[in-house]
């Protein structure tokens, strides 16, 4: 079971201080460029081993990116060309990239609820052909939970699913366990990237007390 630790520092300095604590207890780093002003891909990128997300979320999205959407993918593909592990792009806001060798996230957000149509979320992101579909809903209650963990359960493809807030907080717990390809935790108070993200501690001592891990 693989944890992804976002780094959603604002400065090149503390985002490497960051990623320094993240590597010795990630398996996946998450780059949240969108949340740094100027933010050195290639210095990011090649200064540690742990496989990387680039991550660059439009507002629209839950994210910070204020420049043009040309601007936006720019730093997408600058990524895809400087060899990342992973990189995420929006359902909504999808565009082509030449991937190479680097896999591509496909990732739905929805921060009001989780949707009836899971299913069809699923199938919407599939045709777009990534090597990842990512699902993130809020969760109004715990079957809102229940329906995300079947989703993941019934995937065919590599899956992440995920529902914020308190109630979601069993999908980041169970959704490894079911066959999810990874979940986030933050490094600590005031570094989450989502509602009800656990910090990664917490996650790993849930896992030991489950006997997940």
């Amino acid at each position: 079971m693989k944890i992804a630790i976002p780094i959603t520092a604002t400065s090149m300095d503390e985002a490497l201080k960051d990623m320094d604590k993240a590597a010795k207890v990630a398996d996946i780093i998450e780059l949240r460029i969108d949340y740094m002003d100027s933010p050195d891909l290639k210095k990011l990128i090649g200064y540690s081993q742990i496989p990387k997300i680039v991550t660059n979320r439009t507002e629209y999205e839950g994210g910070r990116f204020h420049g043009s959407e040309k601007d936006r993918m720019a730093y997408l593909q600058e990524a895809i060309n400087l060899g990342v592990e992973y990189v995420d792009i929006e359902l909504n806001y999808y565009q082509q990239l030449d991937r190479k060798k680097t896999k591509l996230i496909i990732s739905y957000h929805n921060f009001e609820q989780t949707p009836n149509n899971l299913d069809e979320i699923y199938k919407s992101i599939v045709r777009k052909n990534p090597d990842i579909v990512k699902v993130a809903t809020m969760a109004k209650n715990y079957g809102d939970s229940l329906k995300m963990l079947d989703l993941i359960f019934g995937a065919d493809k590599d899956i992440i699913g995920i529902c914020m807030g308190q109630e979601g907080v069993i999908t980041r717990i169970y959704g490894p366990a079911l066959g999810g390809y990874v979940t986030f935790a933050s490094l600590g108070e005031g570094k989450s990237s989502a509602p009800g993200q656990l910090n990664v501690g917490e996650l790993r001592q849930i896992w030991r007390l489950l006997r997940l891990e």
